[in-house]
This record gives C-alpha cells, structure tokens and sequence, in this order.
C-alpha cells in the first residue's frame, strides 16, 4: 500500500484549503512510514492543529492501530485545525477531507 510510484491525487478542496507546505508534508509522513516498512491500513487519518506557530499532525489507522504525533513549524504558511484522510483504493491514493468521501 502507498507505494510511491502509485497516483495521487488531492481533491478540489484540499486543493483549495490546505496549503502545497500541508500537503507535501502529509505525503512525506506516508513516504517515511512506507519505506521503514510499516504496516499500513488503506486508510490514514491525519488531524491537524494549530500549537501557536507550529502545526500539530496526529497521524492514526485502525489496522494494525497506530498512532503517530509530530510538529513542525510550516515556513510558507499558517498552521490549520482539520482533519484529513489519504485513502488507498489499490490503484491510486487521494487526500480528502472526510465529508468529500
């Protein structure tokens, strides 16, 4: 899953609402764990908050459970509070708020 030759796509509004900063860093976090080898659910839940400057990532999946937090402080953009989710339908990955599922 997530392989990194695989098509991804982000939808209109992440397109529109979550920062190119955001979004790579997002994708970078699902590189990292796939090239450690970690199991991965087709499903990954990434909630963001704001910390003062920093930006807040929480990263879950279901299967195996996992949880994984990081920070950063983004350099090009303001930190956010939503919830996002990159889902891997076997042939490509999307990044999607939940409610454009």
């Amino acid at each position: 899953m997530f392989e990194r030759d695989k098509p991804r796509y982000v939808t209109q509004q992440i397109a529109t609402n979550v920062s190119i900063e955001i979004q790579v860093l997002l994708w970078r976090i699902m590189d990292s764990r796939r090239n450690n080898q970690e199991p991965l659910d087709y499903l990954q839940v990434f909630h963001l908050q704001r910390n003062g400057d920093r930006q807040r990532i929480s990263n879950k999946q279901e299967q195996p459970p996992m949880e994984m937090v990081a920070q950063f402080e983004p350099k090009e953009s303001q930190p956010i509070d939503t919830t996002i989710w990159i889902v891997d339908d076997g042939s490509h990955c999307t990044m999607m708020f939940p409610n454009d599922y």
